[in-house]
């Protein structure tokens, strides 16, 4: 399969709006958990249905509802019926390798993004879609697994601190994206740190492997980039807020999320430059050591060209060769050579050629 895209062909020639998971089945039965909270109270517990959170979300309350498992398509198909949630947005949602994007209807907003995991023994980053599901009491996550992305934010939510169990599920939301965010800065970091290291060992003598490196490394760079990328258009999007989800005292939050999110792509604009240069100095090396292997043969052939010339007169088959029968002929011979010798080293010397 594909890195950067699933195998489509279970959803080849479907109907539009068909709930069919595209992707890796992460867990093996579904969980459903809910927190109910305000800045007075707080329930929590692990319902068995989706049906079982909808008194709930009819209190003057938040409720964060958060599912698990996007293969089970019948709960899926039940989120769908009891939100009012168009079959194509849940597509969207069980297509794990759907790009970053965001949706609004006439009740809810829908944002579908990624959350990064570096895996430092095989180099390699992992993904796992998270759908958030908007309302203003109330916020549904969709995961491929359960994780402990949001366990920090859940804590918060049961001890009260901050501003969260004073504010509704539009704050919440931007907790959330924070925590997605932070995430993103973080693969960047741990991922530069080691292209930076690179650069030392591309002037080392044994560059073994290095080639391979920078080359694994540039796609993982190219994995972060197709999935935060978008991500900048999602937050601009609420910035706007032109459907009014957001409360304008939280517009402040979302601005500073938008900063973080301009970092993070140009940092990923930078390392993809830094590996660019990084493998074109990597070619102009071996080219220059190939010109310095090249330039020591050519040194050396200078040499033997014109000995090779005097040695080849001298070794001729002709009867009446001048110096032939000279008694320091052989003596004169090398002399001649070591002066031809000696006039080429100072010439190049000279001329700085070594």
């Amino acid at each position: 399969m594909a890195r950067f895209l699933n195998d489509r062909k279970k959803a080849s020639g479907g109907i539009p709006g068909s709930l069919i998971h595209l992707g890796t089945k992460k867990i093996e039965k579904p969980i459903i958990r809910l927190i109910n909270f305000n800045s007075e109270k707080l329930i929590e517990n692990e319902p068995e249905k989706l049906e079982d959170c909808m008194p709930f979300i009819l209190e003057n309350t938040v409720s964060w509802i958060s599912a698990y498992g996007l293969h089970e398509a019948e709960m899926i198909q039940k989120l769908g019926e009891l939100f009012g949630i168009h079959g194509i947005l849940l597509e969207d949602m069980l297509n794990t390798d759907q790009r970053p994007k965001i949706a609004e209807t006439d009740k809810l907003l829908i944002v579908i993004l990624k959350m990064l995991d570096y895996n430092e023994k095989t180099s390699e980053l992992s993904s796992n879609q998270i759908s958030m599901i908007l309302d203003e009491n109330y916020l549904i996550t969709l995961q491929e697994n359960e994780g402990g992305y949001f366990d920090a934010i859940r804590e918060r939510i049961r001890k009260g601190t901050g501003r969260v169990r004073r504010k509704r599920a539009d704050y919440l939301t931007y907790l959330l994206l924070d925590t997605i965010v932070d995430n993103y800065l973080m693969n960047i970091e741990l991922l530069g740190n080691i292209i930076e290291k690179m650069e030392s060992r591309i002037f080392l003598p044994n560059q073994k492997g290095l080639i391979k490196e920078i080359y694994n490394h540039k796609t993982e760079i190219n994995f972060l980039r197709k999935n935060i990328r978008p991500v900048k258009e999602i937050v601009h999007h609420l910035i706007e807020n032109e459907s009014g989800f957001i409360a304008d005292d939280n517009l402040k939050y979302y601005r500073d999320l938008n900063d973080l999110i301009v970092q993070a792509t140009e940092s990923i604009e930078i390392y993809q430059m830094m590996l660019n240069d990084q493998m074109n100095i990597y070619h102009a090396s071996l080219d220059s050591k190939a010109n310095e292997i090249m330039k020591v043969l050519t040194i050396f052939s200078a040499f033997f060209i014109p000995l090779t010339f005097v040695a080849g007169v001298y070794g001729t088959n002709f009867e009446n060769i001048p110096e032939l029968h000279f008694k320091y002929g052989y003596l004169y011979l090398w002399m001649v050579m070591l002066l031809i010798s000696s006039v080429l080293v100072f010439y190049f010397k000279r001329r700085k050629w070594f």
